[in-house]
């Protein structure tokens, strides 16, 4: 599984500045990203995994984020291609 290399696509985009986080429970870029180092610690329990992977749902709090942030192209890459069988 690639779950680790997901989050670290994902921590490297959303390390790039303030993303619109408002359609979602968190507060800021920063607790997004604390969330998503916390995840990739523990990332061999299964707990971790169901986690990320409703965060990464269609109108998960990432989707969200990558629409209202305007990188919703590159997240439906890295959810369609190169992670697609980590979700399936």
């Amino acid at each position: 599984m690639a779950f680790r290399e997901l989050i670290d696509d994902l921590l490297a985009i959303l390390r790039t500045g303030e993303h619109d986080v408002s359609w979602t429970r968190f507060r800021s870029t920063a607790e997004v990203v604390s969330e998503l180092e916390q995840l990739r610690e523990r990332i061999d329990e299964d707990e971790a995994r169901e986690r990320l992977k409703l965060l990464c749902l269609p109108t998960g709090a990432i989707e969200e984020i990558a629409v209202s942030s305007g990188w919703a192209p590159t997240w439906v890459h890295l959810v369609n291609s190169k992670y697609r069988a980590d979700f399936a």
